[in-house]
């Protein structure tokens, strides 16, 4: 018999997008993608229910079209190859996807960083908790405010859930700290 917990935990599984790796010239390290799917299964599953895949690139793998494509953030444009991340809605034809520009999350954060449990996930989490919090936004609750605001939102609510999940023995130390 299988206990409620882990059948839940299994069901999530199956749930999980499609992780797809489009790498030109470039090797990420060798535990990313098993960070990132750790990040994902700590995310309820009715939440990624429409999420068709998510694709991990580096600028060298977008075309040259998708080089000089602009997306909004926070009331400008930034080229897409500038970008740690984007978020596409589905259409008719396709799922939602999320793309994560894996070679721009690495420069945006320390090396030694990695070296340390739980800040080793903080950058790669930020981005693809932001990124899912727009999924999120778009697809289970829709909020009539800035939509950078609410996958803000999100991405701290599933980042505190990550880490109550995974790090549930420091919990304590928070509550005497006062966090």
């Amino acid at each position: 018999m299988v206990p409620l917990a882990k059948k839940a935990v299994e069901n999530d599984r199956v749930m999980r997008p499609e992780i797809v790796e489009n790498y030109r010239d470039f090797e990420p390290p060798a535990n990313f993608k098993r960070l990132m799917e750790d990040l994902l299964d700590a995310v309820p599953a009715k939440y990624l229910v429409g999420l068709g895949r998510i694709v991990l690139a580096n600028q060298s793998a977008l075309t040259r079209d998708q080089r000089r494509q602009k997306i909004w953030s926070r009331n400008h444009k930034i080229r897409l190859a500038e970008a740690r991340g984007a978020y596409y809605r589905a259409t008719a034809s396709s799922p939602a996807a999320v793309w994560l520009y894996v070679d721009n999350i690495l420069k945006s954060e320390d090396p030694w960083l990695q070296r340390l449990p739980i800040l080793r996930y903080h950058e790669l989490a930020t981005v693809l908790y932001h990124e899912i919090g727009h999924h999120i936004h778009a697809v289970h609750r829709p909020i009539f405010e800035d939509k950078e605001d609410v996958a803000e939102d999100w991405g701290g609510k599933l980042f505190g859930r990550f880490c109550r999940i995974r790090y549930w023995y420091l919990r304590p130390l928070c509550v005497l700290s006062g966090f």
